[in-house]
């Protein structure tokens, strides 16, 4: 008989091995999305719990794609808007595909044109915390502290308003420390930033309209041309309709969710003094 050479011996065995890695499921690809280490109610990477965190979680199932936070170091003190460290370089370096939670087109400044944003999936703006208020207007903010001091935080947005309106403010170095000062007597009310409030567990001023210059709508950022933008939407859009989105934004406090008609800008922000144009 004649012998068998290696090579056709070994030809089962690559068969078995070529129909085993055919039948292995493929695997999945991920959704890397950049949070910050501790920014609730957005993201906490200790709990790995959060807003963001969940929704994008759910966001990267429907889209068929393993989620894979991206955790980036929380900012330092007294950074805009209001503790969040913005991850778009991050983005642009492919560190992740995905970063949520960007307050529209002024947030982007010299990076716009590199990086698409999605349709808005949640609102949020500067709130009044004023415990046993449920009503109040802008422009009725300076009577109804009554020449007391408004908390603000120092160097935000809300500190620049208070300035503007006329109104007596002390600033305050953290989110708990303007919730503290009215919470302790020290102020009357606090303008604070929605999320962070959310994530002090506090309630704001229920009826309250915000102006357009401390308001903002928050969207997903991506890449510039990247065809993950569509699927986003499009899931997005999804999460919203079957209530997802709204189980979720309650869960962890987020204020609102529709989003405003118009936004903070330049010229929003310069009509913020009570009684200006």
């Amino acid at each position: 008989m004649p012998a068998v050479s290696a090579a056709r011996r070994r030809t089962p065995a690559a068969g078995a091995l070529a129909l085993l890695l055919a039948a292995a499921p493929a695997q999945a690809e991920e959704l890397r999305v950049c949070l910050v280490d501790d920014d609730l109610p957005r993201a906490h990477r200790a709990e790995g719990t959060g807003f963001d965190h969940d929704l994008f979680r759910e966001a990267a199932e429907r889209l068929g794609r393993d989620f894979v936070p991206v955790w980036r170091p929380k900012a330092p003190p007294y950074s805009e808007i209001d503790d969040t460290d913005l991850p778009l370089e991050a983005l642009l370096e492919r560190e992740c595909d995905l970063a949520p939670s960007v307050p529209g087109q002024l947030a982007l400044g010299r990076l716009a044109g590199a990086i698409d944003l999605s349709p808005p999936y949640y609102a949020a703006a500067f709130e009044i915390y004023m415990p046993a208020v449920e009503s109040l207007d802008w422009a009725d903010l300076r009577e109804a502290v009554a020449n007391r001091k408004v908390a603000v935080r120092l160097q935000s947005l809300a500190h620049f308003a208070a300035q503007a309106a006329g109104l007596d403010w002390t600033s305050q170095p953290s989110a708990a420390e303007v919730v503290g000062a009215v919470d302790d007597g020290r102020a009357a009310a606090a303008l604070i930033f929605g999320p962070a409030l959310a994530s002090l567990g506090k309630d704001p001023v229920n009826a309250f309209e915000p102006p357009p210059g401390l308001r903002f709508n928050e969207h997903a950022a991506v890449r510039a041309g990247d065809a993950l933008g569509d699927g986003v939407a499009r899931v997005l859009d999804d999460l919203r309709r079957d209530g997802t989105l709204a189980r979720l934004a309650a869960r962890y406090g987020i204020f609102r969710i529709e989003p405003f008609p118009t936004v903070s800008s330049p010229e929003a922000i310069r009509a913020l003094g009570i009684g200006g144009p």
